[in-house]
């Protein structure tokens, strides 16, 4: 199975930030090999939003000019804020903000990914049957058993992390969402988010005029809403929300209950293994910084690994993953608190208690709004 002398790397998950590892690390000189239980890569109808630092990680990999590659050249160029459900504007972020915002479909960002692997990296079909306080065990495959690094790249329900000693498993955040892509262009005079009493529904173009849309709802973590629930709950929402919902193919609308850790991990790394992406730090996506976070796990993984690269010393590894952890988990745990508490903050249901946030909205500066969403793009890369 492992071929070389370099660095054997096992990457558990073909998700955004485990193939961004992988891409990484195959760059650096390290044999990488991802695991992935899903027998084919299926495309999905949702976007993403890449920020300034979710790209300073990609120049970092030195996977930048791939993803540009399938972005809009710039941002949006209509206003990006947020509204009441009548269409009244109650935030606009100053076009600086937004400066570095890219929305994309997450297929092409995948795909683009993979593109950056040594061709067969990927294993489809083998999904991690067991997991012990020791070691991660596939059973008959073996695939594992000379890695020197396992990376946990395998999302809120990760069986890496069930390796570790206080795994708190996830939370039900109390409600769920909708997403979608418009079959086929659609003309926007802004984007952003839309509050109502316990909803939210949010919008935003991709590089092709084509619409990545989000619709938020409570519900019990259990939920099947039926297709038509979409109109009844947002179709007398403002312009364009009723036309973006019919836009979109049916089947390509997806729903998914919106989850996180249930608390925060005292450690993202045990031994020889680490933790990425939602495994490390699953947040709602108020942010929209999942995928961001992502991309910075990855670009950190990556500078402590280098090192050890084409001269690999397994005593060495425990520590370099040590360093990892103290990078990333104060910064991580930060944001996932905030996107928990403003995921909460747009799902108020209560009349009065969701006009108060409205008017909070409205009148608090435009200029701390801005810094927050600043503050969260600000990442320097390990040099």
């Amino acid at each position: 199975m492992w071929r070389t002398n370099s660095l054997r790397v096992a990457v558990v998950g073909a998700g955004i930030g485990g193939l961004a590892a992988a891409a990484g690390l195959q760059r650096a000189g390290a044999e990488v090999i991802v695991l992935e239980q899903a027998a084919r890569f299926l495309p999905r109808g949702s976007g993403l939003s890449l920020f300034d630092n979710g790209f300073t990680a990609l120049r970092s990999l030195g996977l930048e000019e791939r993803v540009r590659a399938v972005t809009a050249d710039g941002p949006p160029e209509i206003p990006v804020g947020t509204r009441t459900v009548d269409g009244t504007r109650v935030s606009t972020f100053r076009p600086e903000t937004a400066a570095g915002l890219r929305v994309i479909d997450r297929t092409e960002l995948h795909q683009a990914l993979l593109g950056a692997l040594v061709p067969d990296t990927v294993r489809p079909g083998i999904r991690v049957e067991g997991v012990n306080r020791d070691t991660v065990d596939l059973g008959p495959s073996g695939l594992l058993s000379y890695a020197h690094v396992i990376v946990g790249a395998d999302g809120i329900r990760s069986r890496v992390r069930g390796s570790y000693a206080g795994d708190p498993g996830a939370a039900y955040c109390g409600y769920g969402a909708w997403r979608g892509i418009t079959a086929a262009p659609v003309a926007l005079e802004d984007a952003g988010e839309t509050f109502g009493r316990g909803e939210r529904f949010g919008y935003v173009p991709l590089r092709d005029g084509r619409v990545y849309w989000f619709a938020v709802r409570p519900s019990t973590a259990d939920d099947e809403p039926e297709p038509g629930e979409l109109l009844e709950r947002f179709g007398q929402w403002h312009d364009p929300i009723p036309e973006l919902i019919t836009a979109t193919e049916t089947k390509r609308i997806g729903y998914q209950p919106i989850e996180r850790l249930a608390r925060p991990l005292r450690t993202f790394s045990r031994g020889q293994a680490a933790l990425v992406g939602d495994a490390a730090h699953a947040m709602p996506p108020t942010l929209g910084q999942g995928a961001n976070l992502a991309l910075e796990d990855a670009a950190v993984l990556v500078s402590v690994l280098r090192p050890l690269a084409t001269d690999p010393d397994p005593r060495a590894v425990p520590a370099a993953l040590t360093s990892y952890d103290k990078q990333r988990r104060r910064r991580t745990q930060r944001i996932a608190r905030q996107a928990h508490l403003l995921g909460a903050a747009g799902q108020w249901p209560n009349p009065l208690v969701a006009f108060g946030r409205d008017l909070a909205f409205r009148f608090a500066p435009d200029g701390l709004m801005d810094w927050g969403m600043r503050r969260v793009q600000q990442w320097t890369p390990p040099t």
